[in-house]
């Protein structure tokens, strides 16, 4: 099949999360910005993928309308190689426009919709065109909000467990409120929190005693930035805090070098952000290799989730899938709201495996 047109559609969808309104980067964090990519064949067939495109989504969109689009329209793609083939290819070609960010963002999303054409093409789901499928359901666990309140945390637990999930990652960077999440969901439940980057190391020094009473399966990304692989192995190898990284990284170069450094217990690839699939399956290839589990972030909602799944289904190791704690105006899958005895089901039709309603396209579009 030949890829005949790439197209960026960009969508708003409004959401609540059950906290104080609040600004992300100046702006009222009222809608998700969503980077959806449609790529059509020339036998007929469309494929969609997904691009990170918070707040960033205009740019995204330009980078893959002006950038990567026209080194992708009318390639041939008959295979799993003739993908591996042309994101080589494409990260060749963009590298002067930088290696991570928003150049790898918007090629992120057309590989995935290249994977779902040609699983729809063979009429395989992309599980099988990667020879995964060795996992069939994954751990789910509800990734909350930062509240910073200490009855709201102890509300989004309950509701969290209410709804199947039997493991939770906070937000949270104040003692009191990861303290009493802990005392709600008691010592059985498996309880992280993200602190996106918001500690010093000389912090983390200063709360080792709290963190290890708190018996966190891990803490992620503890400080800033969160490349800074050198004091990131200092608090994991001196203090014993299990620590995860990875949701900023692109490529699996940058992963590499994270993995050499004995930095993180668990690597945290966004595959909307990566590179793609292609670059994901290299990264668990590594990762795996030094035992350390890949933990997929998936805080988005779309062919991007989807595609986390059929990818976690070739890990050899544990793997967690992560239900990012907000309500769509609309779902894109609205099965993996909830859980099933806390495990999400991989999907089994061709490509992604489920196709969403296209209404939210004609709701949300902009």
């Amino acid at each position: 099949m030949k890829i005949k047109q790439v197209t960026p559609i960009c969508i708003h969808v409004p959401f609540e999360h059950g906290a104080k309104k609040v600004k992300f980067h100046g702006q009222d964090w009222q809608k998700l910005e969503f980077v959806l990519v449609r790529v059509e064949t020339d036998n007929g067939i469309i494929g969609w993928g997904e691009s990170f495109g918070y707040v960033s989504w205009k740019s995204v969109k330009t980078a893959i309308e002006e950038m990567v689009a026209p080194s992708i329209v009318g390639k041939e793609i008959n295979s799993v190689d003739d993908i591996n083939k042309l994101v080589f290819e494409i990260q060749k070609t963009l590298h002067i426009f930088g290696r991570y960010g928003i150049t790898i963002y918007a090629l992120s999303g057309v590989e995935i919709a290249i994977w779902d054409a040609l699983g729809k093409e063979k009429d395989l789901p992309i599980y099988k065109l990667i020879d995964g499928g060795q996992k069939k359901e994954f751990k789910a666990y509800a990734s909350l909000f930062r509240y910073s309140d200490k009855n709201l945390v102890e509300k989004k637990c309950k509701e969290s467990l209410d709804r199947g999930f039997k493991i939770v990652k906070l937000h949270e960077i104040m003692d009191d409120t990861i303290e009493v999440a802990r005392k709600y969901l008691g010592t059985e439940v498996p309880l992280m929190t993200d602190v996106n980057c918001a500690w010093t190391y000389e912090e983390v020094l200063e709360k080792k005693n709290f963190l290890k009473k708190m018996n966190l399966f891990w803490v992620e990304e503890p400080i800033f930035p969160p490349e800074d692989f050198k004091k990131l192995a200092k608090i994991n190898n001196e203090l014993g805090i299990p620590l995860a990284a990875g949701e900023n990284a692109c490529t699996h170069w940058e992963f590499e070098k994270m993995i050499e450094a004995k930095a993180v217990n668990f690597t945290q690839p966004s595959v909307i952000k990566v590179g793609g699939i292609s670059e994901m399956m290299k990264i668990i290839k590594i990762s795996e290799e030094k035992k350390i589990p890949v933990m997929p972030h998936t805080a988005y909602f779309g062919p991007g989730f989807l595609a986390s799944l059929h990818i976690a289904s070739k890990t050899k190791m544990e793997v967690f899938i992560e239900r990012f704690w907000l309500d769509l105006a609309e779902e894109f899958y609205p099965n993996f709201k909830t859980t099933k005895n806390g495990n999400y089901q991989l999907p089994d039709g061709p490509g992604l495996g489920v196709d969403f309603n296209p209404i939210l396209i004609d709701k949300f579009k902009v």
